[in-house]
């Protein structure tokens, strides 16, 4: 949950548009800094849905094992 919580506030605060807006002086124009935070955030979402739907498989796995 702390993944995803964190990917929220990226998404809703002003700390990525401001790095960019810093980053605009230097040679690409904020490009590879767009890249790394986009990479950054949604890197956060994918681990913390993957961790959730990983522990809830095997959540149901135990629990189809035990009752067979």
């Amino acid at each position: 949950l702390f993944c995803i919580v964190c990917y929220f506030l990226l998404e809703n605060s002003t700390i990525i548009s401001e790095l960019i807006e810093k980053s605009n002086k230097l040679r690409y124009k904020g490009f590879v800094t767009f890249i790394l935070t986009g990479l950054f955030k949604y890197g956060l979402l994918v681990i913390g849905i993957s961790i959730i739907v990983i522990l809830s498989f095997l959540l149901i796995k135990e629990k189809i094992s035990k009752d067979s």
